[in-house]
């Protein structure tokens, strides 16, 4: 993946590519993502919703975290407390700790692969509902695309499969994702 495309993820998502720049002997994120530009918006939205509940949590307390002794929102009688603060400042930490951190995101035969450590069920179902969607998408330019076996395995749209050259007989595998 491009430098800028790196950058801009980790820059997006600091708590999942906290360790980007780790030493090799605790992750394989110290070599970025190994995969193809088209992938970008897959990881994009993957890593949104794995850090969805995060979000939210900031958002609140970002909100409010300069608004002691204030109305919440106009024409209200709540009254922002420290109290209020810290505990949404408590919450947003504790959300923190259930972002999963990226131990490795690559292509492997032909689809992405997304490793993480600390992650939960659903987010395991995101995962796993990324890593599908990336067989039926070019891992060049992000276009429909479709798996192809001959060779190295790669999913591609029709305009890079010929520049790769590749033809739609060259071990195209039409049912290789459940099709």
């Amino acid at each position: 993946m491009k430098k800028e495309l790196d950058e801009q993820l980790c820059a997006k998502y600091p708590l999942i590519f906290k360790d980007r720049n780790a030493d090799m002997r605790s992750t394989a994120m110290c070599w970025g993502f190994d995969c193809g530009d088209g992938w970008y918006n897959i990881l994009d939205v993957l890593c949104m919703h794995l850090s969805s509940d995060y979000n939210q949590a900031k958002n609140d307390y970002d909100r409010i975290k300069d608004k002691v002794d204030r109305p919440r929102w106009r024409g209200s009688d709540k009254i922002v407390t420290l109290a209020s603060i810290n505990e949404a400042q408590a919450k947003m930490d504790e959300e923190a700790l259930k972002v999963p951190v990226a131990t490795q995101v690559k292509e492997k035969y032909g689809g992405l692969r997304f490793y993480v450590s600390g992650a939960m069920d659903d987010q395991y179902n995101y995962i796993s509902f990324a890593e599908s969607m990336s067989y039926r998408t070019c891992e060049t330019c992000g276009s429909p695309g479709k798996l192809y076996a001959y060779g190295w395995y790669k999913t591609l749209c029709s305009v890079h499969a010929k520049e790769d050259g590749r033809e739609e007989t060259d071990g195209y595998l039409e049912n290789a994702v459940g099709e």
